[in-house]
């Protein structure tokens, strides 16, 4: 049997963390020993996330708060407040994100044209997908420098989604956010702060798209309809030491195969960022 990891003493942030892939990947780290800061947009969240941690009986290493990474005062507050509770982050989880929803509610059946998207609408995607995620950044980093370790882990999409017909902003979004982990992760080469991206490897059974999670006839755009539980081994791995020097690669949830020992964890479901990516 391949021995679990743990994370015990580890610190980490998760934006979005109250629901869909976000809350999947707060249950994981909490699950492997960590202390975890789940930072949400929306109040309502917070009882299900803890009767959750509660059922692992980690309620105790679960510190959840409602802020808007849009805003880059909140962004600090986070950080800070973890550092209260726990200790500084050594895992900053990039997360939160926003979709197409709030362009169409009919998004994935009939495509919008980038024109007809309003501009407020286009900067809210743009500063909840993209810049939020910066400011997050930008608040997390002097800490794990300090430490000499740390992780960041992106959340973006499918290079198909980037590039899709009628997906502006939220693809765009994305594939800036999947520039900056490369040009993040060489400007990090040598601190012992890695960054890389993790995707479900398709649409995901959550929030962003229409109707409710689990409800019958859903489905992305391509058919295809994941699990977010695919996103709990490798948010593990990734988090853990045996990722150590691991930087600018792109991990893939639903290829990712758990019954590996954690010192092959990430075999055959792994690929350069960006373009270079087919998945």
């Amino acid at each position: 049997m391949t021995q679990p990891i743990d994370l015990t003493g580890k610190v980490a942030i998760v934006t979005g963390g109250g629901r869909g892939l976000g809350r999947v990947m707060t249950l994981s780290l909490l699950q492997a020993g960590a202390q975890v800061s789940a930072a949400m947009h929306i109040q309502t969240d917070i009882a299900g996330l803890r009767d959750a941690a509660e059922a692992i009986g980690a309620s105790g290493r679960l510190n959840p708060m409602v802020a808007d990474i849009r805003d880059a005062e909140s962004c600090g507050q986070i950080v800070a407040k973890t550092a209260e509770v726990f200790g500084d982050a050594g895992i900053l989880v990039n997360n939160a994100g926003v979709g197409m929803l709030l362009v169409s509610e009919s998004f994935n059946a009939t495509p919008t044209k980038f024109w007809q998207v309003e501009p407020a609408t286009w900067r809210q995607i743009i500063d909840t997908n993209f810049t939020g995620s910066f400011q997050m950044a930008r608040a997390a980093v002097p800490g794990m420098l300090a430490k000499g370790w740390g992780r960041i882990v992106n959340v973006t999409t499918s290079v198909h989604t980037m590039q899709r017909r009628g997906f502006s902003p939220y693809g765009p979004s994305k594939a800036a956010f999947e520039a900056a982990t490369l040009a993040w992760s060489e400007d990090l080469e040598g601190t012992g702060v890695t960054v890389n991206v993790l995707i479900p490897g398709g649409a995901a059974d959550t929030n962003l798209l229409p109707g409710e999670p689990g409800s019958p006839g859903r489905a992305g755009a391509d058919g295809m309809l994941i699990e977010p539980s695919v996103m709990a081994a490798p948010m593990r791995w990734i988090a853990s030491n045996h990722a150590d020097g691991v930087t600018g690669q792109r991990f893939i949830g639903r290829l990712w195969d758990d019954r590996l020992p954690p010192d092959r964890g990430a075999e055959n479901s792994t690929g350069p960022v960006g373009f270079a990516a087919r998945t």
